[in-house]
């Protein structure tokens, strides 16, 4: 492993110097959990807003041609999109962008089903309830932050600071040996994984091994370091403010040596992630992280890891291509780590973004738009086809908010993600808990787990 650097530390450290996990982490004992079983979520968010209509494209003839009429420079030629056949039978064909062949074959293989034409909603709208401003939407609506936050939080007030993630964690993490473990964050802390009575963690891609380059093996000089780190970090601190900074710097370190340790004896991964991608370092740590679980005592997670560069403005016929071959690439190598490590069937792995982009050029690229297609990976989902509604995608058409192809969603974020919290075990009640807004929807619309 790489060296745990100061800025991995100043990561990990605002996530753990208060909540409820921190007081028992110096001692970790991975006692066993309340659970028999294990299960996590693993969020994948397409940071800029996504173009998930180029991504899954309609084929038979006059979708197809409503499609290239409204895409115009933007449009993949129909040759180049590569089939797949759902098993449900919604009158339309359906290819997948050339760049998306690993994608192909987990759809193919029934690993992987598609949901159309999600996005966030306050409650079901229609263009003319938009056009005559009687629409109930969600504030500042094609804003990246905004249309973010809101996205992560699923919540009717604009200012929450809880996300969905962190109100799911928060249902199991004091059942679990260790609750800091529960909401983990690859790389940067996330608004989804937050929750005032639960503490989420953000991890560093290399993952758990050295704090501030003090080594946690019995080496020599390293364990010196390790010992005059220890010495001085009290030494002079006679406040009691400065006294409670110095102990969570120990108990700190203290966490990334055990976690570190215990990662460490654990059998490497052999599935080959592709090299030099950030999205795919992130995931291969959480395949790490999982492949960890029963030495770590956990049974229930949820991991965020997320995939920048989705803010097509420019050169989207180029960048999107890339875009797209870099996020199928690294879901497929995910998948096979999962089913390398006998758990594809256990962990559940979906797509979100804060919107979709225009379906009208700016001549080179796109605009901020409002639906857009996601991907849901793993064993336990019944892949191999399409859920929700596909849409009119002509401009002006029955489902653009405008006139630019900004997609009104008809698959709402609750009813996208509903089915995999059952699957995750939540209750009604706790799904209320989690989603709070899921009584403004159909929220049985989408069943897309075993």
């Amino acid at each position: 492993m790489n060296k745990f650097n100061r800025r991995d530390f100043l990561k990990l450290g605002a996530a753990s110097i208060i909540g409820s996990g921190v007081a028992n982490f110096p001692n970790l004992s991975f006692a066993q959990s309340a659970f028999s079983d294990y299960k996590a979520l693993v969020c994948v968010f397409l940071h800029g807003g996504n173009d998930g209509f180029n991504l899954i494209v309609p084929t038979d003839a006059n979708s197809y041609s409503e499609y290239a009429n409204s895409r115009q420079n933007l449009a993949v030629e129909s040759n180049l999109l590569l089939p797949i056949s759902p098993l449900s039978n919604d009158g339309h064909t359906y290819g997948l962008h050339p760049s998306a062949a690993p994608l192909q074959s987990l759809f193919d293989d029934g690993k992987m089903a598609i949901v159309r034409n999600t996005g966030h909603l306050i409650e079901p709208v229609t263009r003319a309830q938009i056009l005559d401003n009687s629409a109930n939407l969600p504030t500042e609506l094609f804003s990246h932050n905004n249309q973010q936050n809101q996205w992560k939080t699923i919540n009717t007030n604009p200012l929450s600071t809880s996300g969905w993630g962190g109100r799911l964690a928060n249902l199991f993490a004091t059942q679990q040996s260790e609750p800091l473990l529960t909401g983990i964050s690859v790389d940067d802390r996330s608004l989804w994984l937050s929750h005032p009575d639960t503490q989420d963690l953000s991890i560093s891609a290399n993952g758990f091994n050295d704090y501030w380059y003090v080594d946690q093996n019995d080496n020599g000089s390293e364990n010196k370091r390790r010992t005059a780190y220890l010495e001085n970090l009290y030494r002079a601190h006679n406040k009691e403010f400065n006294k409670g900074i110095a102990g969570v710097q120990q108990r700190t370190l203290e966490l990334v040596e055990s976690i570190g340790s215990t990662l460490s004896a654990s059998t490497p991964i052999s599935t080959v992630f592709p090299e030099g991608s950030r999205i795919a370092s992130r995931l291969k740590q959480v395949a790490n992280m999982i492949g960890s679980r029963e030495a770590l005592g956990m049974h229930r997670q949820v991991f965020f890891v997320e995939m920048g560069g989705f803010d097509t403005h420019d050169t989207q016929n180029r960048d999107q291509a890339e875009l797209f071959n870099m996020l199928s690439t690294s879901l497929k190598a995910f998948y096979d780590a999962l089913t390398e490590i006998g758990v594809a069937g256990d962990v559940t792995t979906f797509t979100a973004s804060e919107f979709g982009r225009t379906l009208t050029s700016n001549g080179d690229g796109t605009d901020h738009g409002w639906g857009s297609n996601h991907l849901v990976i793993g064993d336990a989902v019944r892949g191999g086809d399409m859920y929700g509604a596909m849409p009119s995608l002509a401009i002006e058409g029955a489902d653009d908010s405008g006139r630019r192809g900004r997609i009104i969603p008809t698959t709402s974020v609750e009813q996208y993600v509903h089915s995999m919290l059952q699957w995750y075990g939540l209750d009604s009640t706790q799904i209320n808990t989690v989603l709070p807004n899921a009584g403004a929807f159909n929220i049985n619309a989408v069943n897309l787990m075993l």
